[in-house]
């Protein structure tokens, strides 16, 4: 795995959390090689507006040229504090957006040839 930073923010570490972003983190460089480092955010800082905590995922995809930023606030009120759902979702999302990035990109090296 390309330079992988995992925090843990307003929450204790938890192994288990590590392990799904890291496996999460392999499948997505594996998808995409120009990709050069992962900065995981995890937190579950209080909202006083919500009942309880929100899960906060926030992700910094580096590539070449640019860092594609990721937040994801998981707001279900019957999972508000389930992380695993946070994190599914935050690189569910990162995924998207590197492939429109990709796809543009490999769109305009086709153009120039």
């Amino acid at each position: 795995m390309k330079g992988l930073e995992i925090s843990f923010r307003d929450i204790e570490h938890s192994d288990a959390i590590e392990f799904q972003i890291r496996e999460k983190a392999e499948k997505l460089t594996s998808r995409y090689e120009e990709i050069t480092g992962i900065r995981a955010v995890v937190g579950l800082p209080h909202n006083h507006s919500h009942k309880g905590n929100i899960a906060h995922i926030s992700l910094e995809v580096g590539l070449p040229g640019e860092t594609v930023a990721i937040t994801h606030d998981h707001h279900d009120k019957t999972e508000h504090e389930n992380m695993y759902v946070a994190l599914r979702d935050a690189f569910e999302k990162a995924q998207r957006k590197i492939g429109k990035i990709h796809n543009k990109r490999i769109d305009s090296k086709r153009r120039i040839h």
